[in-house]
């Protein structure tokens, strides 16, 4: 059953009782109604509806009030973050506040109440946080979960990743470009964990192996100091018939402290025999049963991050800059992503599969006293007009653009790479129309040399800004501040 009834506030309210099409039915459009009313008493059948009619993934109820039977109250689990309250009368007063605080807040603050169907995970996540600036929930704060797949979890947020809303790799992306952009705020570091490099999951489980043949059969025992003849060894070559005797000067070792003393211990391998002092860590991943060292681990802090006052608006605006570049520029892709891609570009190289040079020119802005600014969208977006064949990218302050430079007949590589240095100098001239005054706006380029171990730090590497920027330009001058433009190299030569 679905159908429209008044409340006493004169609202209309969407009464359904089973799971339904609502998005693709033609006879409820979104107008005919402003709250919604699910009146099943099933917990499974009332997740179920929720999946596909809630306010923050459904097209028709975007931000609207949503209500189910009271007496699923306290057995919804994570569901409860979506839902406004538990009731069988939708003219109760309790319910009837409610509903005229959400509408009339949402008006207040011009929060649309019809979007677009959420095409990608950036879409969602500005989706689901409106809907938690429409319901005044500006603090989200990690909670400890046994059952959740980084450990920590935001309740919403980890509803919708258990339905299949978003990747792991999304979520982390997007907190940090949310607090990039000042429009999230980490107001308390909660702990720092660490992550399975290949699927960002929290639950590891942490093996000493050995460093030679990477067995984790291995087993310790004591070292022994003999202080007559300073001869240290493990403790199984001074057994000799029941009693402690050196092996080097055959004496009998009576007293702890006065003969002798423990200060090691050595591990053995029972798979190789090799011995050694420190073991090998390594963590494997419960999730996706990878081996890893834990050096490889991914270190992730937590934080509780409070929605800031700059932040509620520019979610608000329906063109926020957060999405425009990422859903029109397909060059454009995740932090995540690009360092994928780096490394797999990086190992075809140095395999032989690649000939040619790997790239990557950075972008970030100065502000007067030196320090790196937030990434604004109208940055991105320059960037990536400017290299439409170039995947380009943004994290850490940094603007990224990777190339690739293939070694072919009639090609000559030197001079592609002084194309793309003056391309990225460019840029800089065009971007400068975007700087407010004070501000300067860098790049450097990074070329990958060396060998298969040097990928890890040239990928480390892309994180960090150069002090000696290869061009510089502000809008007081445009003119190099830190070396001569390779635009001017390249008419002296």
């Amino acid at each position: 059953m679905i159908t429209i009834q008044n409340n006493d506030g004169d609202r209309r309210v969407l009464v359904l009782d089973n799971p339904f099409a609502l998005d693709e039915s033609p006879d409820f459009p979104e107008y005919l109604f402003d709250v919604v009313f699910i009146a099943n008493d099933s917990v499974e059948e009332t997740k179920t509806i929720l999946n596909s009619i809630n306010p923050v993934t459904s097209t028709k109820c975007c931000y609207k009030p949503l209500f189910v039977s009271a007496s699923l109250q306290g057995k919804m689990g994570s569901y409860d973050e979506i839902i406004d309250g538990y009731s069988d009368n939708w003219n109760d007063m309790e319910v009837l506040t409610t509903v005229e605080n959400i509408i009339n807040y949402n008006t207040l603050i011009g929060l649309a109440a019809t979007e677009d169907p959420i095409m990608s995970s950036n879409q969602f996540f500005i989706r689901l946080t409106r809907y938690l600036i429409s319901r005044k929930k500006t603090i989200l704060e990690p909670k400890l979960d046994v059952t959740a797949s980084t450990g920590y979890v935001i309740p919403v947020f980890d509803l919708f990743y258990r339905l299949g809303q978003y990747e792991l790799s999304d979520y982390f992306v997007f907190l940090q470009s949310m607090a990039e952009k000042g429009l999230f705020r980490a107001s308390k570091f909660v702990n720092k964990v660490y992550l399975c490099p290949n699927c960002l999951h929290s639950h590891l489980l942490y093996i000493k192996t050995c460093p030679k043949c990477g067995q984790s059969s291995v087993h310790t025992e004591e070292v022994i100091h003999h202080f007559r003849c300073a001869n240290v060894s493990p403790e199984h070559t001074y057994n000799f018939g029941g009693q402690l005797r050196c092996p080097k000067c055959h004496k009998i070792l009576r007293h702890i402290g006065m003969d002798y003393d423990r200060p090691a211990v050595v591990y053995t391998c029972n798979t190789c025999g090799n011995t050694f002092i420190e073991p090998q860590t390594q963590s494997l991943c419960t999730s996706c049963h990878k081996l890893n060292d834990v050096e490889e681990l991914i270190p992730q802090d937590i934080n509780v991050y409070e929605i800031t006052s700059e932040g509620k608006q520019s979610i608000i605006s329906p063109n926020i800059g957060f999405t425009i570049y990422t859903e029109f520029y397909d060059n454009y892709i995740e932090f995540n992503r690009f360092v994928s891609r780096i490394r797999l570009l990086a190992e075809q190289k140095f395999s032989g599969n690649i000939e040619g040079d790997l790239l990557v020119g950075k972008i970030w802005i100065l502000n007067e006293e030196g320090e790196t600014m937030a990434i604004r969208p109208e940055a991105i977006e320059l960037v990536c007009l400017y290299f439409p064949n170039n995947k380009v990218s943004a994290a850490n302050n940094i603007i990224y653009v990777g190339s690739v430079i293939r070694e072919h007949k009639g090609i000559d590589t030197e001079e592609e790479i002084i194309n793309f240095q003056v391309m990225m100098s460019e840029t800089l001239r065009a971007a400068v129309s975007i700087l407010k005054p004070g501000e300067t706006i860098c790049y450097n380029y990074m070329k990958l040399q060396g060998n298969q171990s040097t990928i890890d730090d040239f990928i480390k590497e892309m994180e960090y800004i150069s002090p000696t920027p290869d061009d510089t330009a502000s809008q007081e001058t445009e003119h190099t501040q830190a070396a001569p433009s390779v635009a001017d190299e390249i008419e002296d030569m």
